[in-house]
């Protein structure tokens, strides 16, 4: 990443009580703050597991787990495409991932792909650049949602199952070794309300509903019961074979 100094948090905070990090409320979208904590408990650890040694961050953004992960990657290399200054003054790269492309450094240890292929016209394409990349037994950390609302107009183009993400690595010759599910029924329902409260009234109202709702044993029997059937989205790893 280049300009560190100039680098500021965008979504997640260190957690001033533990040696850990949550989401920052004040960076998130009122709409969007229910889906980002479940998100942010499916992403945490399995980031740090699997972010480590020389990383591409492929529809990097903001950069927002450039501090959580720094003492485990050993280069953080930024691509995306933005016409944003604060973006771009931290690429390494500015790249179109919807065309091909061949990167100034490769032999990656990992890349990681969060909550990007929604917005990306050609997926195949994109896994396949990003595997070419990648070192042998290196991996592919991607996280992306399902069963959510069109966030990013024009330009949303891919909310895939789990089948098509096993089938995008298998033609990339990827290997999954993980690949869960996050959300279900319940959080499908609390985040459709989330998204149509977000004054601060509103909001409010939903958050107290939301803390009721998650103490019900319905709210865990129904997740766990169709967390397949009905999920938000999924976190994936991935090895080059």
């Amino acid at each position: 990443m280049k300009n560190i100094e100039k680098w500021l948090p965008s979504r997640v905070k260190r957690d001033s009580q533990a040696s850990s990090f949550v989401i920052d409320r004040s960076k998130i979208y009122a709409g969007s703050l229910h889906v980002s904590e479940i998100q942010w408990r499916c992403y945490e650890s399995v980031f740090l597991k699997y972010c480590k040694g020389k990383m591409l961050d492929c529809g990097c953004g903001n950069v927002p787990y450039f501090e959580m992960l720094k003492q485990q990657v050993t280069t953080h290399y930024c691509i995306d495409w933005s016409e944003q200054p604060h973006i771009i003054e931290l690429l390494d790269e500015k790249i179109d991932l919807n065309k091909s492309f061949v990167l100034l450094e490769k032999e990656f240890d990992c890349a990681l792909v969060s909550d990007v292929l929604a917005h990306v016209k050609n997926p195949s394409s994109l896994i396949a650049d990003i595997s070419m990349h990648l070192k042998v037994n290196g991996h592919l950390i991607l996280t992306t949602p399902f069963v959510y609302w069109m966030s990013e107009f024009p330009h949303e183009y891919f909310h895939p199952t789990e089948f098509a993400l096993r089938e995008l690595c298998r033609n990339a010759g990827l290997e999954v070794i993980q690949l869960e599910s996050y959300g279900g029924y319940p959080d499908v329902v609390l985040d459709t309300l989330n998204k149509g409260m977000t004054s601060r009234f509103s909001n409010r109202i939903f958050r107290m509903l939301a803390s009721v709702v998650k103490k019900t044993s319905w709210y865990d029997k129904s997740n766990e019961k169709t967390k397949y059937s009905y999920p938000i989205g999924y976190t994936m790893v991935a090895r080059k074979l």
